[in-house]
């Protein structure tokens, strides 16, 4: 008996992507749902079925999810993430979706209720996958290396400095690449571990630590300036003031935290923080190869 592909939303994204491409290495039949299938070709070639449509297009959508067994539930941050996953998320459970797992918003973010506007519409995803007669669980990945960490190191390259709220304020960063190990890890065990799995790094590392560890990896003085975060703009776009709210939770030491998730999970240890840092060094400083 064939098995049916897994559908995959948000494909092409940073996560999605690394995602889709593990589970073709594993020899799993996949199915990616994207508003840009000239993109999802270009990244998976012919490894991937590709169904086109939108979360607000019915027909596209059980399209999109017939025949499909089990769902990895991803989309951007916006004002429709509730009405759109939601969509998708019915539209499985009715074509007979046995199992969806869910890349929800940092624990942090979402507990206590009331201090992030993303954390809210995750929140109100996850209480519905908990009201489902099928297997769901919502990962909650803290503050992502490839994102946050990343456009840190981006401005420490080119302006020596290293600027946050608190500086002494710790995250518990996530590696993306793990954070898609154990969304395959759940796509395919034979039992999901629980509702929801708070997934951090290893280590909680603060803004004076990482100024200190671009330092020695550029071998530079990298400063370490604490300013205090811009009052948020009521009149700003949704992901704008999410983002804004990040930013203050994070201030507030709230990402200061590790579990062991993907130990448990995997069998092994998260990435750290100090080797990230000299990926992105050494990609960022490469010098090009001579061509004659």
């Amino acid at each position: 008996m064939s098995i049916r592909p897994s559908l995959v939303t948000g494909a092409t994204g940073k996560l999605g992507r690394l995602i889709v491409e593990r589970l073709v290495a594993l020899g799993q039949p996949v199915r990616v749902f994207t508003r840009r299938p000239e993109t999802a070709r270009s990244l998976f070639g012919e490894t991937v079925q590709i169904a086109t449509g939108d979360f607000g297009d019915r027909a596209s959508l059980e399209a999109a999810v017939g025949g499909v067994g089990r769902l990895l539930l991803l989309s951007p941050i916006s004002t429709r993430l509730v009405t759109d996953q939601i969509a998708v998320v019915d539209a499985a459970v009715a074509a007979n979706t046995t199992r969806i797992v869910k890349i929800s918003g940092s624990d942090w973010t979402i507990e206590p209720a009331g201090n992030s506007i993303s954390g809210a519409a995750h929140a109100a995803v996850e209480q519905h996958l908990n009201s489902l007669p099928v297997e769901t669980v919502s990962l909650r990945p803290n503050a992502w290396m490839q994102v946050s960490l990343a456009n840190t190191i981006t401005r420490a390259i080119t302006s020596s400095q290293v600027i946050a709220p608190n500086l002494s304020a710790g995250i518990g960063y996530i590696d993306a690449r793990d954070i898609a190990d154990v969304a395959v890890h759940q796509l395919l065990a034979d039992r999901i571990r629980g509702r929801t799995l708070n997934i951090t790094g290893p280590d909680i590392v603060s803004f004076k630590q990482i100024a200190a560890l671009l330092t020695a990896a550029l071998d530079r003085p990298v400063a370490a300036l604490e300013k205090p975060p811009q009052a948020a703009s009521g009149d700003g776009d949704f992901e704008h003031r999410a983002v804004a709210q990040f930013v203050r939770l994070i201030a507030a030491d709230l990402a200061a935290v590790t579990t062991d998730v993907v130990p448990t999970l995997l069998g092994r240890s998260p990435r750290i923080v100090a080797d990230f840092i000299l990926e992105q060094v050494a990609a960022a400083t490469a010098i090009p190869e001579y061509q004659p």
